[in-house]
């Protein structure tokens, strides 16, 4: 088991530096086909949606996560969960915004390797 969480937070690493650094063709491989994505803002998108947002929408500036739970379920099923920050701006200028919340990642493991299959943000009360 503790392999298997040192691996996903390495892919949970990676998935934050592809982000800032724009590595699309990184971020395309560490999610599923089938991607459920539910931003902090309720908007649900799946996997072309969500990589068409990240590329042409927003520009993230810094991805961070806080202290990460990951629970493995089954050989092959995994959930990750922990407080995440992100620093975004729109690509058409304006102030950078700043986004707190939690994020719960499903992550199954496929013939591609481990890929999350769910992601879902939600907001930090204000």
């Amino acid at each position: 088991m503790k392999a298997i969480h040192d691996l996903l937070l390495g892919l949970e690493a990676e998935r934050q530096r592809a982000l800032v650094q724009e590595d699309h063709a990184r971020l395309h491989t560490l999610f599923d086909d089938d991607l459920l994505y539910v931003h902090t803002t309720g908007l649900v998108q799946d996997k072309a949606q969500y990589l068409d947002y990240a590329r042409d929408a927003v520009h993230y500036l810094a991805v961070e996560r806080g202290e990460l739970t990951v629970r493995v379920f089954a050989d092959g099923l995994a959930l990750m969960s922990g407080a995440q920050c992100n620093l975004l701006q729109k690509r058409g200028g304006g102030e950078p915004m700043r986004a707190e919340g939690f994020a719960t990642q499903l992550w199954v493991k496929g013939e591609e390797g481990w890929r999350i299959a769910a992601f879902h943000g939600t907001r930090a009360p204000a």
